[in-house]
């Protein structure tokens, strides 16, 4: 493993933290313990690479400490322990990564320690490894300039039908090229863009350029559909039917070739507004995706209220289900629910061969993630695709 991957074992039952810690340490890893309190805050800023946390601690409880990490922006890997019921543990989980943390899974006690070794190798490398700027926030002048230099880029996620194995979409999704920090993620400027009110201007420059990719590749031959994001705070604007349905003919790509996600996560104070919008877009040709479906609160309502033709399931279900009962019991109903409404649904966040054996068993209709492919500039696609049917067997 090269340098000694260190783990913290925060647990305030010091014997069973000391065993715990002894038996990783016969595995390779270097472990420090946290019983009290103060331990684990003074520990906790040291920057360990994994964190064992026992859930079910009486003093200060798991869940305060994963506030804390989250509060203190903690890059560790966690692992988090305890004898407690699969599903306060899950929920445990979710509570963590909403935090922001970097979340390995959950394992009951007694601890299958072949899982938890797995589980903590996971946090050799970094979050920030590849991604630069996982705790910048641009600010909006920065934002500004970047517009004016043309430093948006757009990178594509290629979409698999799940059943032919087809190449049969992408997803455009934005990057700021920052003069200092590099290539940065929708997380260091996406909020700021819609609080400063540059979201329209944002979202317009990378559907030009959406469009314009997409012209190129009809061009060439390759048929396929966009998938582009539109922030729910532009469904207050009436015109947007009407620009994004200009823009599209200019650039001579046919409107059911465009999918409008729109993140589902959202409480719309003009609901009105919304309806008349998407409903104009989709009497225009579009077609509407409701986006990270299962992670906001008025789910049934829009799917019932909003004229959607197609639903994106969020990353998060799909990355627990295969380990999960209650997740893949939600992944499942999800995907029955969307098919009886007559849409066609998207599984995102297809990491491993066990995610695609999943959404394929459960007859999820499209597929997109690392596992497929990561997201790329323009000119990667053609040999990519080269690739993919190469390994079909379809050269």
């Amino acid at each position: 493993m090269g340098m000694p991957h260190s783990v913290l074992v925060v647990d305030e039952d010091l014997e069973q933290a000391r065993d715990l810690a002894g038996r990783l340490e016969t595995m390779g890893f270097e472990t420090f313990i946290a019983c009290s309190d103060d331990d684990v805050h003074d520990l906790l800023s040291s920057g360990f690479d994994s964190v064992v946390l026992d859930l079910m601690m009486t003093r200060e409880d798991g869940i305060q400490v994963i506030r804390h990490m989250g509060q203190e922006r903690s890059d560790a890997n966690l692992v988090i322990v305890g004898d407690a019921d699969r599903r306060i543990l899950s929920a445990a989980e979710r509570l963590a990564r909403a935090r922001g943390l970097r979340v390995a899974g959950s394992l009951s006690k007694p601890i299958d320690f072949s899982v938890l070794g797995r589980m903590l190798e996971r946090g050799v490398t970094r979050a920030g490894a590849g991604s630069r700027g996982i705790n910048v926030q641009v600010a909006q002048t920065e934002l500004l300039q970047c517009m004016a230099d043309g430093c948006i880029d757009v990178t594509y996620q290629p979409k698999i039908d799940v059943r032919t194995l087809e190449f049969i979409a992408v997803e455009a999704l934005v990057r700021l090229n920052h003069p200092t920090h590099g290539q940065l993620l929708p997380a260091a400027f996406l909020a700021m863009a819609e609080e400063s009110g540059l979201i329209s201007r944002l979202t317009r420059s990378v559907f030009l350029k959406a469009l314009a990719q997409t012209s190129r590749w009809l061009e060439s031959g390759l048929a396929l559909q966009i998938a582009v994001n539109v922030s729910p705070l532009l469904l207050t604007d009436l015109d947007l039917p009407e620009a994004f349905a200009d823009l599209a003919d200019k650039h001579n790509v046919a409107r059911d070739n465009i999918v409008l996600e729109i993140t589902e996560s959202w409480i719309n104070e003009e609901p009105v507004s919304a309806l008349d919008i998407l409903t104009r877009l989709r009497v225009k040709g579009f077609n509407l995706s409701i986006d990270d479906f299962g992670t906001g609160y008025s789910t049934m309502l829009q799917l019932n209220e909003m004229p959607y033709s197609e639903m994106k399931l969020d990353q998060s279900f799909i990355r627990n289900a295969t380990r999960d009962r209650e997740t893949r019991a939600i992944v499942e109903s999800s995907i029955e629910l969307g098919h009886k409404l007559g849409l066609k649904v998207v599984a995102e966040g297809i990491e491993k061969q066990e995610d695609w054996d999943l959404i394929s068993d459960l007859h999820c209709d499209e597929g997109q993630g690392f596992f497929i492919a990561r997201p790329m500039l323009a000119e990667k696609i053609p040999p990519w695709l080269n690739h993919w049917n190469s390994c079909l067997g379809r050269g």
